[in-house]
């Protein structure tokens, strides 16, 4: 049971610049007020200042963590690769990491011991009182966000139900390339859903009941700007947009939405800034 529950998805982390200015004035509060790790035995004139410069630490270890690494290895932080086991080893290297900032910050400005044992007392203090929070929060956190995504895509299947019994209306949708020159004439029914990549989107449509696709060099935004007329394509995600009468069923976890479409294998994943809009178009 434990091994199935850590392997579930779990949402990369959000708002990083919080993170890191929140983390980084608590930890600075923090040693001002409760001066750990034999700080109260320093009594220097600049006390004050060193102890704020456990913030400032914090800061630069937590800018690292949560910007450098997920840049130079993005493969491991790929958003749909996520789970509960790596949110869990991911923080508690972000606390490994702060106290190994702090360690050789002591040693080098306030001449505490750099041997050993003074390494492994800061880390077994910081995994100590970090430990048990990033547990707690990563599985609390993880089961709100499971809870109001299935509830929701419940709501949104419900919706979808009743608006695929109601007949549509066929019409010509024309995806045109930035040189005017290459396009796709199709049928609505027949566009199942466009995906962006880079300066190109790749447009999947059916022929004779076949899937099949085609790249075109525009972006995204334009494509927008050249279907806004037909509201059955609706915008899901930065990369993607679907049409809405594809949609066979919405999936919820805890890393968001996802729309199961007709006549596809892929499942596109829907943006939480554009899942309440879709759950509107959809009971619309």
């Amino acid at each position: 049971m434990i091994k199935e529950y850590i392997r579930q998805p779990y949402p990369p982390f959000e708002d990083s610049w919080r993170i890191v200015i929140s983390i980084s004035f608590f930890i600075a509060f923090f040693m001002l007020v409760f001066q750990p790790f034999g700080i109260s035995g320093y009594n220097g004139s600049l006390k004050a200042y060193y102890e704020m410069g456990y913030g400032v630490v914090t800061f630069l270890v937590l800018v690292i963590d949560l910007f450098i690494f997920p840049f130079i290895l993005k493969p491991w932080f790929a958003p749909q690769e996520w789970t509960v086991l790596k949110q869990i080893i991911w923080q508690i290297w972000i606390v490994f990491s702060i106290g190994l900032g702090n360690c050789l910050y002591s040693s080098f400005f306030l001449h505490f011991s750099n041997g050993v044992n003074a390494f492994l007392a800061f880390q077994f203090y910081t995994l100590v009182v970090g430990l048990i929070p990033i547990l707690i929060i990563t599985i609390l956190h993880q089961n709100k966000l499971l809870s109001e995504n299935l509830k929701l895509a419940n709501e949104m299947n419900n919706d979808l139900s009743i608006a695929n019994d109601l007949p549509g209306l066929d019409e010509r949708v024309s995806i045109m390339a930035e040189n005017n020159k290459d396009k796709l004439d199709i049928n609505l029914s027949d566009l199942i859903y466009i995906g962006s990549t880079g300066n190109y989107i790749q447009v999947y449509y059916l022929v004779n009941n076949e899937q099949k696709s085609i790249l075109l060099r525009n972006t995204l935004k334009q494509i927008e700007e050249q279907v806004k007329a037909c509201h059955s394509i609706l915008k899901c995600h930065r990369a993607f947009l679907v049409n809405k009468d594809k949609i066979l069923t919405v999936k919820g976890n805890s890393q968001g939405l996802r729309l199961v479409l007709k006549d596809s294998a892929e499942e596109i994943p829907v943006s939480r800034n554009y899942s309440k809009l879709l759950k509107d178009i959809a009971s619309s």
